[in-house]
């Protein structure tokens, strides 16, 4: 019970954190009415035919600087590892097969090196 309360705290946690816009925007067409009766800046200018769309954009973009000046969601400070090279501290050892097939393309009993950096093919 415990692990299925904690599962559900967790996945909320997440979705939440993942759909904040579209939360943001489903509030505001559920409120719609409300929020251009009351809150509307432009509701005195029912020309603008703003029906509350200000302070959807005002919210949205709150969330984006939020987004923004939040330093773990900023892409250029994640650092990811495109490659690694797990040979690079190890000498170079040869490898041995010990099975000899009949058509082999390799010589038999003659040991093989690896390729000692990453193939660039020609320009």
């Amino acid at each position: 019970m415990l692990r299925q309360c904690t599962a559900i705290l967790l996945l909320l946690a997440f979705m939440a954190s993942t759909f904040n816009k579209a939360v943001i925007v489903v509030d505001f067409y559920a409120n719609q009415d409300y929020i251009a009766r009351n809150l509307c800046e432009n509701r005195g200018k029912p020309l603008m035919h703003c029906c509350g769309r200000c302070l959807l954009r005002k919210r949205l973009n709150r969330e984006a600087d939020q987004d923004q000046n939040n330093p773990e969601r900023r892409a250029e400070i994640k650092q990811e590892i495109l490659f690694l090279d797990e040979t690079a501290g190890m000498p170079a050892a040869p490898i041995r097969f010990s099975i000899t097939l009949p058509f082999s393309p390799f010589l038999g009993g003659q040991p093989i090196d690896r390729a000692a950096g990453i193939f660039h093919p020609p320009a």
